[in-house]
């Protein structure tokens, strides 16, 4: 009888003492140091990867990438138009004889030929009055780097831009570094440079309208007009779930050296 309660009581204070640990560990959580809190710390920003970029699934329900039920989006601005359209091909899930040959009429030669590193270089690239050896998004794997290159529509350059999908109501801060891969420094006429800048837009499947919201006025890069690289950040924006936050590349004028790295686009919660 004896023994059963002793054995009794050891088991009543495994219990207690798991119990008070339980209870310690949310105490911990609550004031900073836990899990939970790491978790939740992880869970408030956002950061674009080479990954997400080179992805052809997206993270989105329907499993397609680049879609509107997608975190990051992948786009090209129509010059003739104040609207972007979203890449509609990721070149991961295009056939080896469509990444050696091209698109047929429009894209001739292999698609990423022109970047720094082709065989490890997946992205987004357009169907249509487009050239993929190098224009688009992409994720470079073994530099581990992004690159985003303008594209050409007849003697004109018209911008790239990669958007981030709002989550939920909050106070936010937005920032990004971007360099100029394609310094030209000679002062040629047609070497301008890029703009960069971020801007907010309203939920959009295939197209979007007009910037609702400009948070980080065009700043010049490279080609003379800037700095090779630069940073920009806006702070402390409300934003409510379901807007694009957008980083825009635009080439100014002629797109042909203008291929850039996104060194970061990060968005986190404030509150």
């Amino acid at each position: 009888m004896r023994e059963m309660l002793k054995s009794k009581e050891i088991v009543t204070g495994a219990v207690l003492a798991i119990a008070a640990a339980a209870a310690l560990v949310a105490i911990w959580a609550a004031i900073g140091g836990g899990p939970a809190m790491a978790a939740e710390a992880k869970d408030k920003v956002a950061e674009l990867t080479p990954d997400a970029v080179a992805d052809p699934k997206g993270d989105g329900a329907d499993g397609k990438g680049n879609t509107a039920d997608d975190t990051w989006g992948f786009w090209f601005q129509l010059i003739n138009m104040q609207e972007y359209r979203r890449l509609d091909i990721a070149t991961a899930s295009m056939t080896p004889e469509q990444r050696k040959n091209g698109i047929p009429r429009k894209v001739t030669g292999p698609i990423g030929a022109y970047l720094p590193n082709p065989n490890d270089t997946e992205g987004w690239i357009y169907h249509s009055d487009w050239d993929g050896r190098f224009e688009g998004v992409w994720g470079d794997k073994k530099a581990k780097q992004i690159i985003a290159h303008p594209y050409n529509e007849k003697t004109d350059g018209g911008a790239v831009a990669v958007t981030y999908k709002v989550p939920a109501d909050g106070t936010y801060t937005i920032s990004a570094k971007v360099t100029d891969l394609s310094v030209v420094k000679s002062g040629h006429y047609m070497m301008t440079g890029i703009n960069v800048s971020i801007d907010v837009v309203a939920a959009a499947d295939a197209q979007t309208k007009p910037a609702e919201k400009v948070l980080v006025e065009p700043a010049a890069v490279g080609d003379k007009v800037g700095p090779e690289s630069k940073e920009i950040k806006a702070e402390n924006v409300e934003l409510a779930a379901g807007k694009l936050v957008r980083l825009v590349i635009d080439p100014r004028k002629w797109w042909g050296a203008d291929m850039t790295r996104i060194d970061y686009f990060k968005i986190e919660r404030v509150k």
